[in-house]
């Protein structure tokens, strides 16, 4: 591998924030380490010209993919196919990498051996951006030290504090479904599946935008994207049957698509309480529990659903409408922000 960090910026339409998420990278020293690779999938804006005056004047570190529009995960497919990194990770192009750690990050995987790292992320407001708040899957485990996954019991890395060895994407013909929304958690479990050592890395690497309206949780985004949500869970389930053999990765698919199916009865609550969406929550319901039992309990969906089911379904509305307004109350599930 030529680079140390192989970095997949997929971008859609993303003009009035791609400069911002480019020029980070120019204020590190270590520049020239980088592999940036930017997916330009299929814009109708001027993503294509910012991304070419960077390609232009730094063509060692940044390179432009310009492709058809097919999704987030096709970003990543163009991107597995030309990576030059030791490492990868994934960047979308409203997002940013901390320029005040990224430095550090890359001295760290010069000498790191390890599948996987996890690196906690920030959180910032589109409006205000200011920091409102940082994620991290950091254990009690010294950091920067290489663990053996199946030491750590289940592990269920967000995906933006995810950076994997090229070489386990590339060896195992990693792809990820196109034209769907919500494929990050099969970018998580795919790599998950084949990895067998783990590092944590102490300091947020990745910056993620919230606030804007049309995002997969958003509640708008919800509404339009929910069949996508529910093919994710119902394709990994059946991913886990033939693929999975591990214990701590069954482990750790179970946790993981447990709270996806936990997101997605919240998805139902709230969607319009219409007769089409009330079958589909019926259908969704009963695969579940007949192909996939280990998934499945009486208490799967809380209170809400667990009503449902007793009273056969009957006032739906009502409780979507409760479940909705109790939900927003408290900034739970899609709502949050």
């Amino acid at each position: 591998m030529e680079k140390v960090l192989s970095v997949s910026i997929a971008a859609y339409n993303v003009e009035k924030t791609l400069g911002l998420t480019l020029e980070s990278f120019l204020k590190i020293k270590q520049l020239e380490k980088l592999d940036i690779i930017i997916v330009n999938d299929g814009s109708t804006d001027k993503t294509k010209e910012i991304a070419e005056k960077y390609t232009k004047i730094y063509p060692r570190s940044f390179r432009l993919i310009n492709k058809e529009n097919g999704g987030w995960g096709s970003t990543l497919n163009a991107a597995f196919a030309v990576a030059r990194g030791k490492y990868f990770k994934q960047l979308d192009g409203d997002d940013y990498f901390s320029e005040e750690n990224l430095d550090c990050f890359i001295d760290f995987l010069e000498k790191c051996e390890t599948d996987l790292i996890c690196s906690p992320f920030l959180k910032f407001d589109d409006a205000t951006k200011g920091i409102t708040g940082l994620l991290a899957n950091i254990r009690d485990f010294p950091f920067e030290e290489s663990i053996n996954i199946d030491e750590i019991g289940v592990l269920t890395p967000p995906m933006h504090t995810l950076t994997v060895r090229t070489n386990i994407l590339i060896t195992n013909h990693i792809h990820i479904a196109e034209k769907c929304f919500y494929t990050d958690v099969e970018f998580v479990l795919k790599v998950l599946n084949y990895s067998h050592t783990v590092s944590f890395f102490e300091l947020p690497i990745y910056c993620y935008r919230l606030g804007r309206d049309g995002q997969s949780m958003s509640i708008s985004g919800v509404r339009k994207h929910y069949h996508d949500h529910q093919a994710m869970i119902l394709r990994m389930l059946e991913y886990e049957k033939s693929n999975v053999h591990s214990k701590y990765v069954k482990d750790s698919f179970h946790a993981r698509l447990s709270g996806a199916i936990q997101y997605m009865y919240a998805f139902y609550m709230g969607l319009e309480p219409t007769k089409k969406h009330k079958k589909e929550l019926i259908d969704f319901d009963n695969l579940l529990k007949s192909r996939y039992s280990e998934y499945f309990s009486d208490d799967l969906g809380g209170n809400s659903m667990k009503f449902l089911r007793s009273h056969h379904y009957i006032g739906y509305g009502l409780i979507s409408f409760l479940r909705t307004r109790n939900d927003k109350k408290n900034n739970l599930y899609i709502f949050e922000k």
